[in-house]
C-alpha cells in the first residue's frame, strides 16, 4: 500500500500581515479540502492548493467578516482557520485590496498603509506636436510611484476601464501596459485612437485605481503622461 506522507516545516516564516501583532481578535472557520473544480478560496500554488494570508472571509464584498490570518494549506484536508474580525492590518500584505463594500463591512479592522504614507506620482511625459504621425515622437510614457508599487492587475490591458481612470483629449490610446520588475514603475506605450491618423492638441492623464496599488491607496487627480503642443 503506498503511503502518503505531508511534511510541514514550522521553521519557515510566515506572511505577517498585522500592523499590531499583539492587538486582534480572531475567530476559527472551516474551509473545506480543495478539489479540482471546486477551491474554495485557495489558489494553486506549487502544486498544493493555500488560502493566502490577508484574503477577505468569505467574500470580498459586502458579505466580508473579516480577513484570514495566515496561509492554510487545505490540499489533503479541511483546515480550521483563524480569522481575524478586529485589528490592524497592513494593507500593502494583502494579496487583494478589500473592495469598498468589504472596507464597509469590516468595521472593526483598521487596514494600515504602513508603505506609502507620503506616496506620490512621477511621469515621465511623452510629447508630440500637433499633425505629428506616431513615427516621429517617443510613443511610450511611463509612471512611478514612490513609496508603493503597482500590483500585476496594472498591467491588463483587458480591464484598464477598471484598474485607470484615463482622460483623453489627444486622439491617442493605450496599447500596451507594462510594469517594471520592481512593480514601481508602468510604462504605456501609445498608438493613435481609433481611426486617426495624426494626433492633436491636447494631453492624454492616466490615475490608477486603489485596487492596483499596493496600499489600497490613490491619488484624487489624474497625472499628465502625454501632451500635445500646437504645430
Amino acid at each position: 500500500m503506498a503511503m502518503k506522507m505531508k511534511v510541514t516545516n514550522y521553521n519557515e516564516p510566515t506572511k505577517q500581515i498585522l500592523a499590531i501583532p499583539d492587538h486582534y481578535v480572531a475567530l476559527g472557520f472551516k474551509h473545506n479540502r480543495a478539489i479540482q473544480g471546486s477551491t474554495g478560496l485557495a489558489v494553486e500554488e506549487g502544486g498544493r492548493y493555500i488560502v493566502k494570508a490577508g484574503t477577505v472571509y468569505p467574500k470580498n464584498d459586502a458579505t466580508a467578516i473579516g480577513v484570514i490570518l495566515n496561509d492554510y494549506d487545505v490540499t489533503d484536508g479541511d483546515a480550521m482557520m483563524a480569522v481575524v474580525v478586529h485589528g490592524f492590518i497592513k494593507t500593502a500584505a494583502l494579496p487583494e485590496v478589500p473592495s469598498a463594500a468589504a472596507l464597509g463591512a469590516l468595521n472593526q479592522i483598521t487596514f494600515v498603509p504602513l508603505i506609502a504614507l507620503n506616496m506620490s506620482f512621477k511621469p515621465t511625459l511623452a510629447t508630440a506636436v500637433n499633425g505629428d504621425e506616431l513615427d516621429d515622437i517617443v510613443g511610450v510614457a511611463s509612471l512611478s510611484l514612490v513609496g508603493a508599487t503597482f500590483r500585476p492587475e496594472a498591467a491588463d490591458k483587458a480591464n484598464i476601464a477598471t484598474n485607470w481612470t484615463i482622460t483623453d483629449t489627444a486622439d491617442a490610446d493605450i496599447d500596451e501596459i507594462t510594469l517594471s520588475p520592481d512593480m514601481k514603475t508602468a510604462t504605456f506605450k501609445l498608438k493613435f485612437a481609433s481611426g486617426k491618423s495624426a494626433f492633436k492638441t491636447g494631453n492624454l492623464t492616466v490615475r490608477p485605481g486603489a485596487n492596483v496599488i499596493s496600499t489600497g491607496k490613490t491619488l484624487g487627480f489624474g497625472v499628465k503622461v502625454f501632451e500635445v503642443t500646437a504645430s
